[in-house]
């Protein structure tokens, strides 16, 4: 963090992530949504974006904003553009949703032409970051191995927005298509946005950010050698491969792709392995403990998604429980656990880092409570584990209950998350008591 200034805007992205989150989980515990219906349905397609673009992808977004500056040991481009980038897509997302409620069976007709415009400043902000980021990332070349991981992950993201762009048009608008076309958006069109979208951006990007944060919360050497390259260019490349063997129908390849895809998700999870191994710090704190679950779902995701699910077939209960699990499970699993660290962290530098040396100051874990939160963590985990072999066994009554359950823990993990970027008087020992009565 020497000679790296915070971010103004993550802590608003991290806001508008979990906000989105607990509205996703309210959108399924209320069973406005079907996942095993019909995935079209417009209560679905709402689910499905508030969690991808609202949670996930916002809260990458706040990361990145943070992260990338610390990578390349220089200043962000531009603040200004990280604010615009979070307004963009929060105005964006919010028009998606009033579109996919407009679409048949949804309950809003007559503001369909809001899904291509709220897509249409997605793209934007998107676009806005990828430059802002990318000019922030130029100055550290040549790129370590979590740089290559984030810059592949922001050219997937910019992928998987411009398809889904082209999904909103032939969804609202479609006398601009011809009907074959708009046949190969719905099925290969679909597909490559789920893979850029889950495998590409996220995932790639996840990768990237676990290998900085997760060695340096342990004490461990960042530098993975070859394990880490050659978990980035099979990964990558697979998934990649993936994405073009669905739009020119190549399944074959495409089969061949997918496992090599999931190999270099394998070599990830060893090397992760023997980074924790390796770590100096022999007690680990909430994030780095908890991040073993998340961790371990994503080993049980290659496993299950090596033997039984085929993606280029229909979709099954199978494919819809696999994709939950990965969303909510190995991906929000992962972030929740590290804001667990970040959030006090950030606001410990942004508080109390100019104290240092002036007197008692809090220690950064002084702004949470592991004893008390873990539960909630426990909670959140079980629930995404028994809501995603519910869904595999076509169970949604069942569901429902799970994620009403885990929209309760997620709220209290946000509880958590806010008290520790607003310290109060009691919430920490000693040392927050004496900074309270000098008034700072």
């Amino acid at each position: 963090m020497r000679g790296v200034r915070l971010s103004v805007w993550s802590m608003s992205y991290f806001t508008g992530a979990i906000s989105s989150l607990l509205i996703a989980e309210l959108v399924w515990a209320l069973g406005l949504a079907d996942p095993l219906s019909n995935i079209g349905d417009p209560w679905v397609l709402v689910g499905v974006h508030l969690t991808t673009i609202g949670f996930l992808t916002l809260l990458m977004m706040g990361a990145l904003h943070q992260f990338v500056p610390v990578l390349a040991e220089t200043e962000l481009a531009s603040q200004t553009g990280s604010g615009v980038t979070l307004f963009s897509i929060s105005l964006g997302l919010f028009g998606m949703l009033l579109g996919f409620l407009a679409l048949p069976g949804g309950p809003l007709p007559g503001t369909a032409w809001a899904l291509p415009v709220g897509g249409s400043l997605v793209v934007g902000g998107v676009i806005v970051a990828v430059l802002n980021l990318g000019i922030t990332l130029k100055r550290a070349w040549p790129w370590t191995l979590s740089a290559w991981l984030v810059a592949t992950g922001l050219a997937f993201l910019l992928m998987t927005v411009a398809v889904g762009l082209l999904l909103a048009l032939a969804l609202t608008v479609p006398h601009l298509v011809s009907t074959g076309w708009a046949l190969v958006m719905g099925g290969r069109g679909l597909a490559a946005h789920v893979i850029g979208g889950v495998g590409g951006w996220l995932t790639l990007t996840a990768m990237g950010v676990t290998y900085k944060l997760l060695a340096m919360f342990t004490l461990s050497d960042e530098h993975r050698g070859f394990a880490g390259w050659l978990a980035y260019i099979a990964t990558a490349s697979g998934i990649l491969t993936v994405w073009l063997s669905r739009w020119l129908e190549l399944n074959r390849l495409g089969s061949m792709a997918w496992f090599v895809l999931l190999f270099g998700l394998l070599v990830y999870l060893w090397d992760i392995r023997s980074l924790y191994r390796q770590r100096k710090r022999r007690q680990l704190e909430l994030n780095a403990r908890y991040a073993l679950i998340p961790l371990g779902f994503l080993g049980v995701l290659v496993i299950v998604a090596g033997g039984f699910v085929q993606l280029a077939g229909p979709v099954r209960h199978l494919d819809v429980a696999v994709t939950f699990f990965a969303l909510y499970g190995w991906l929000g699993g992962l972030v929740l656990t590290q804001l667990y660290k970040i959030v006090p962290f950030l606001t410990w530098l942004d508080q109390f880092g100019s104290e240092m040396g002036k007197g008692r100051i809090p220690r950064v874990q002084e702004l949470v409570d592991e004893k008390r939160d873990r539960y909630a963590y426990w909670i959140y985990f079980g629930m995404i584990l028994l809501a995603s072999l519910f869904l595999g066994m076509g169970w949604f009554v069942e569901f429902r209950v799970a994620l009403a359950v885990t929209f309760v823990a997620t709220l209290d993990i946000a509880r958590a998350f806010y008290h520790a970027a607003h310290p109060q008087r009691g919430r920490t020992d000693a040392p927050m008591d004496n900074l309270v009565k000098r008034g700072l």
